[in-house]
């Protein structure tokens, strides 16, 4: 969560109060190091009495900053004079504002032993602000020989021969932007904004009376803190912005991966969709050249190998945290980004799992021969000698969207545990799901043809190798409506879960392992 700190005036938004300084012996013993004039007036009054600041002072009056800067508040400014203002439109009270905001700053920020800093501004931004060959800049731009270092009764004033243009970042330029409609309304519509009462305070009044007050605002947007705040200016990264017509490609080739059952679900599909599409287009990172980098990794956590592919085409932008590309086309493939395979590893309780007449336990496989996937797989040891009391484990399977996908598991072999036992396990397959009714299929069974055949019926048994891993094709299906969950708080949601069940009597136990052991399961989908 992000805290946005305002004052609210009638038609003025002002600042939070830092520190209240008063024209005493105490402020003027501050000042006795300082270099440059003194003044008795507050800042806007000084900036106001000059002639070659009057332009700037009339951007302080539209923007609502001449109270501001006669307030009792330790600010720094550095004011642009006439001549570096001719440009700028003063009817475009957004554009004079951003400018006026980032020219201020709290606190005394002097020249005196100055080598280089960057400077936090009321917009947010940072400007540097540095000594070099002889003279002072600010942004690049040249403090005036002789009307800088302006002291006054509630700051500095510094005057410089140029404006410093207003940066936009990630967040505000998705926001100005024409062309990039879809995702800002996506991303814009998360955003909660809510006075924090308990935060604000009072701390004066204004000329008419009326409170002004340290307003706190605090700001949340739960897709941000997913993908990253590209709001914020003191962290950097680079972002892939589709416009309004990657966008809608994108949305009509994935939506049909988030069909969901029952009332209610066309809106959660719109949003699953619209989620899956900017999940992946931030990068933690400067992308300056796409090609250079052998693979990058979203904020997500998901790795692109050879990325370059992604920035076929897109305008680069430069903005003040970091680097914007605008798309006509969104180039993840389904399997790069959206649609990825589903890995359950045996090992893993987190999303569910069930047992019957067995023993589980998870062993390591380092140190074997054997490559085994996250180093652990788990061992389902019968504790029934019965034929009608066959062990068994079910794996819950989560995040399944709807369409096809091959169903495989995989079996560490028995050699990994004895170099002599070279027995096979021989198991059958039982799968549940949600069908095209919204009705749970529980435990369909798998025939030789690793097709479904219903609940109740009797399915084929299958064979692994006694020496070597095996990757165990299940079946093919097609799931009519996607089955996804935030996190294992939610694993009791689950519907799609794998059951794998030992098919050998003990009269063949010569022949076949009872205890077999399973690595993972894993669902791949179909192109």
């Amino acid at each position: 969560m992000r805290k946005i700190t305002k004052i609210f005036v009638p038609a003025v938004c002002a600042v939070m109060l830092v520190f209240a300084w008063s024209c005493n012996d105490a402020w003027e013993k501050h000042y006795s190091g300082l270099p440059g004039s003194k003044s008795e007036k507050n800042l806007y009054e000084y900036i106001n009495s000059q002639a070659d600041l009057s332009r700037f002072a009339e951007m302080l009056r539209i923007a609502g900053y001449d109270s501001i800067l006669s307030q009792p508040q330790t600010y720094t400014v550095w004011a642009p004079v006439n001549d570096a203002l001719q440009s700028v439109d003063l009817t475009d009270t957004v554009t004079v504002t951003e400018l006026v905001k980032n020219h201020i700053t709290r606190f005394l920020h002097s020249t005196a032993g100055l080598e280089s800093k960057t400077v936090y501004m009321l917009d947010k931004k940072f400007v540097l602000f540095k000594a070099s060959d002889n003279q002072f800049t600010f942004g690049g731009k040249v403090l005036i020989a002789g009307k800088s270092e302006i002291s006054v009764s509630n700051g500095l004033i510094h005057c410089i021969d140029g404006y410093v243009p207003y940066f936009t970042n990630i967040w505000e330029f998705i926001g100005k932007t024409p062309g990039l409609d879809s995702l800002r309304n996506f991303l814009y519509s998360q955003s909660e904004y809510a006075f924090d009462a308990d935060a604000s305070v009072e701390i004066g009044t204004n000329d008419h009376g009326q409170a002004i007050y340290d307003s706190v605002i605090t700001f949340t947007n739960p897709v941000l803190s997913q993908i990253g705040s590209i709001y914020v200016e003191d962290s950097v990264f680079s972002m892939i912005l589709p416009d309004n017509t990657a966008w809608q490609k994108a949305y009509n080739q994935i939506k049909n991966g988030y069909k969901i059952y029952g009332a209610g679900g066309a809106a959660q599909q719109r949003l699953n969709t619209q989620w899956a599409i900017v999940q992946n287009l931030v990068f933690r990172q400067l992308i300056d050249n796409p090609s250079t980098p052998d693979s990058i990794v979203s904020t997500s956590g998901n790795v692109f190998k050879q990325p370059a592919y992604l920035f076929t085409n897109a305008v680069k932008h430069e903005l003040s945290n970091g680097l914007a590309y605008v798309t006509d086309s969104l180039r993840f493939s389904a399997a790069d980004s959206w649609q990825k395979a589903i890995k359950v590893e045996a090992e893993n309780s987190d999303y569910g799992r069930a047992y019957t007449f067995a023993n589980l336990y998870v062993r390591s496989g380092l140190g074997t021969s054997y490559i085994v996937s996250d180093s652990k797989f788990l061992m389902v040891e019968p504790t029934s000698v019965s034929t009608q009391q066959q062990n068994s484990v079910t794996f819950s399977i989560p995040n399944t969207l709807s369409g096809k996908y091959k169903i495989y598991c995989v079996f560490v072999p028995s050699k990994i545990v004895s170099e002599t036992d070279v027995r096979p396990y021989r198991v059958s397959f039982y799968l549940s799901y949600m069908n095209s009714a919204g009705t749970i299929v529980t435990e369909s069974s798998v025939d030789s043809k690793n097709a479904l055949i219903g609940s109740g019926k009797t399915g084929a048994t299958f064979t692994t190798s006694g020496t070597e891993i095996t990757k165990q094709y299940v079946t093919q299906i097609e799931f009519p409506y996607c089955n996804l969950i935030k996190d294992k708080s939610e694993a009791s949601l689950v519907n799609v879960k794998l059951k794998v069940k030992n098919d050998v009597p003990i009269t063949s136990s010569a022949l076949y392992n009872r205890t077999f052991r399973v690595d993972y399961v894993i669902l791949e989908p179909v192109k």
